[in-house]
C-alpha cells in the first residue's frame, strides 16, 4: 500500500559531497503556499545535474544545495505526478525544481510545485514517457525564448520563417526537446550529435562546415543554443556566433572565459519560467505544452531507461547518469500506481 502524506519519504544526502544517498522520513508536505500544489510522485528523471551538482562541478553551488546536514539532495530532477489538489483527475507534468525549500525537491513520495509550472497530460501520453520533459523543457524555453529572445512557440506550428538555429547536442535531453520547441516557433534547426544527425560534432571542421551549410542554404542565422557545454561545444557555437555577428550564446553549464569579443555566454537555469518570467511559464506550460502533446507537435523525447525500486534506486540511478547515457533519459519508478 502507498504511503500516505502524513508519511513522506525523501532521499537525502547527509552532507556536502557525500556520495551515498539514504531514505528516510521526508519533509511535511501538508501546508503547501498559496501558489503551490502537492503533488504524488510517480517518475523521477535523472539528470546530469544530480551528480554533477553533488561532487563534480561548484564547491560553491554544492556546498550552497546541500551543506545543511540532512537537507534533501539537489532536487534538480525532473518529476511526473498525480496533482493533490482541484485536478487530482488530471494527469499533471511538472518540471524541476531547484529545491529552495525541503518540500520542493523532487526526491521524496510527495513533492511540492508552483501551479503555473504544470502542464496536463493527454492519454496517449503515459507518465514514464512525459517524465523525460519537464526540466529539459523549462532549460531549452529559457535558452531560446527568454535569452535568444525568439518567438514563441505555437500549435500547429508557425511556417519556416527562413531563419535558422544551431542546436549543439541534439540527442541530448535538452537539445531533443529544443529542436521541437524551435521548428514549433517557425525556426528551421541545425543540429549536431555524435551520431545520426546532419553534423558530427566531434568532427575536427564542424565549426567551419556548419558555417558553409548555413551560409550556402542563404539562412538566416538566429542564434545558437548550446545544449552540452563540455569538450569544446561552447567555444565552437561561439566562433559560429561570432563569424555571424556575434550575440548572446546560451549554455547550460558556466560559460568560459574564452568567448570571443561580441559573443556574451549567458549560463540558463531551468527554474526561470517559474521566477523570472511569470508570462513566459504561462506561455509555454500552460498553452503550448497541453496542446503540443495532444497534437504531436511535441513529443517525449529521449525514451526513458527505467529502473524500477522506488527511491531507494535513486542512488543506483544517478551513478548510472553519471556513467553516460545518449539518446536515453534515465528515469526511476517511484509508484507506478499513480494515476490509475
Amino acid at each position: 500500500m502507498a504511503a500516505s502524506i502524513s508519511a513522506n519519504q525523501a532521499v537525502w544526502q547527509q552532507a556536502a559531497f557525500d556520495k551515498a544517498f539514504v531514505v528516510g522520513p521526508g519533509p511535511d508536505q501538508t501546508k503547501p503556499a498559496d501558489d503551490e500544489m502537492v503533488i504524488k510522485v510517480a517518475y523521477v528523471a535523472i539528470n546530469p545535474s544530480e551528480w554533477k551538482v553533488r561532487q563534480d562541478i561548484s564547491v560553491t553551488l554544492a556546498t550552497a544545495i546541500s551543506t545543511t546536514i540532512s537537507q534533501p539532495i539537489d532536487g534538480l530532477s525532473c518529476v511526473l505526478a498525480d496533482p493533490f489538489a482541484s485536478i487530482r483527475s488530471s494527469k499533471t507534468t511538472a518540471p524541476a525544481s531547484c529545491a529552495a525549500a525541503p518540500t520542493t525537491a523532487l526526491f521524496q513520495l510527495y513533492t511540492a510545485f508552483r501551479e503555473r509550472l504544470t502542464a496536463t497530460l493527454p492519454d496517449a501520453v503515459p507518465f514514464s514517457k512525459g517524465v523525460v520533459l519537464p526540466l529539459a523543457l523549462s532549460t531549452a524555453t529559457v535558452g531560446l525564448f527568454e535569452t535568444l529572445k525568439f518567438r514563441l512557440p505555437t500549435t500547429p506550428a508557425t511556417p519556416s520563417s527562413g531563419e535558422t538555429v544551431l542546436i549543439w547536442g541534439g540527442s541530448s535531453s535538452v537539445g531533443s526537446v529544443a529542436i521541437q520547441l524551435a521548428r514549433a516557433a517557425g525556426y528551421d534547426v541545425v543540429a549536431t550529435a555524435r551520431v545520426g544527425w546532419v553534423f558530427d560534432y566531434a568532427d575536427a571542421e564542424v565549426v567551419q562546415k556548419l558555417t558553409d551549410f548555413i551560409s550556402d542554404k542563404n539562412k538566416n542565422f538566429a542564434g545558437a543554443l548550446d545544449c552540452i557545454s563540455e569538450a569544446g561545444a561552447p567555444q565552437a557555437c561561439a566562433a559560429i556566433t561570432k563569424m555571424f555577428g556575434g550575440g548572446v550564446l546560451p549554455t547550460v553549464l558556466w560559460p568560459p572565459k574564452d568567448l570571443p569579443e561580441g559573443v556574451e555566454g549567458v549560463l540558463i537555469y531551468a527554474s526561470d519560467p517559474g521566477t523570472e518570467d511569470k508570462y513566459l511559464a504561462a506561455s509555454v506550460w500552460e498553452t503550448f505544452v497541453p496542446a503540443a502533446l495532444e497534437s504531436g507537435v511535441l513529443l517525449p523525447k529521449p525514451d526513458p531507461e527505467i529502473l524500477t525500486g522506488g527511491l531507494a534506486n535513486v542512488q543506483d540511478a544517478v551513478d548510472l547518469s553519471k556513467k553516460g547515457v545518449s539518446a536515453k533519459k534515465t528515469v526511476v519508478e517511484i509508484d507506478a500506481s499513480v494515476g490509475l
